[in-house]
């Protein structure tokens, strides 16, 4: 995948050999991709958006996960026919109650930047305050390629687990999943795959982004780390406000995230008569 200043990075399979080319012809995509590598991130944000807008333009129709790229590439590229098909989750049957569940967790590949940054704003900044009022709660990490400081982290109350390969058993048992995102763009995964399981969530607006999320009815949104450990506290202790959130969130998924909306989505797309 390659980053993006503007567009939804696209996967690109390279038919090519990494030997630069003999012959005076135009450069190859294999040509563009290791000239990108050693090119400043201005130039490489640049030669990406290009040729990102490029496809977009060949191409009859166009895929987005959001209406947050949709409303962008109105604008970057006007004529394009762009439509939003988004993430698939399948609901987990017979979610556990609130009573059953407890700690929160933290699910994201720490290949991700972003991931890293949240983590390490959240342990820092909100987690103490979490503690405070939460004296007994613990929180769990989870996710493949974690850093030192985040992998040797020595916090009370913090486990981190790194890399598991079957995370249903922690999704079914935890009360609440946190999304403290502080920059990042598309839609979110973690936030999707908690909802799918029941299981509500704190998140920053950025984090929540693009996925039509009501603030109160399908999450809570909170910015400031007082604020965001305020709102994990609340939901944590509120059973009738935690269940709200888990219906809501999962009857999100089902409306926009399911395996059901996008065949819809794609019978649409292929003119063919709604399943």
């Amino acid at each position: 995948k390659l980053p993006c200043s503007t567009t939804p990075s696209f996967n690109v399979t390279l038919p090519c050999s990494t030997a630069p080319s003999p012959n005076p012809t135009p450069p190859s995509t294999c040509d563009l991709m290791l000239s990108a590598l050693t090119a400043s991130p201005q130039s490489t944000a640049a030669t990406t958006r290009r040729q990102e807008l490029g496809v977009i333009a060949r191409a009859d129709i166009t895929l987005v996960v959001s209406p947050v790229e949709q409303e962008l590439l109105a604008t970057e590229a006007p004529g394009a026919d762009v439509r939003v098909l988004s993430n698939i989750h399948e609901l987990r049957p017979d979610p556990r109650p609130w009573a059953e569940r407890q700690g929160l967790i933290f699910v994201g590949g720490f290949r991700h930047p972003p991931n890293v940054d949240a983590v390490n704003w959240f342990v820092a900044e909100v987690w103490p305050a979490v503690r405070a009022q939460l004296p007994g709660v613990e929180l769990s990490i989870v996710g493949s390629n974690m850093p030192a400081a985040i992998r040797d982290l020595a916090v009370e109350g913090v486990r981190v687990l790194g890399y598991v390969e079957d995370i249903d058993p922690l999704l079914d048992a935890a009360r609440i999943s946190i999304a403290p995102l502080r920059y990042g763009a598309g839609v979110k995964g973690k936030i999707n795959q908690a909802m799918a399981f029941g299981l509500p969530v704190v998140a920053t607006a950025m984090a929540a982004e693009g996925m039509g999320l009501r603030e109160g009815e399908e999450l809570l949104v909170a910015e400031s780390a007082q604020a965001f450990a305020d709102a994990v506290v609340r939901l944590y202790g509120d059973e009738a406000l935690w269940q709200r959130l888990a219906e809501g969130g999962r009857d999100n998924v089902r409306r926009h995230f399911s395996r059901a909306h996008a065949r819809d989505i794609l019978a649409d797309m292929l003119g063919l008569p709604s399943p």
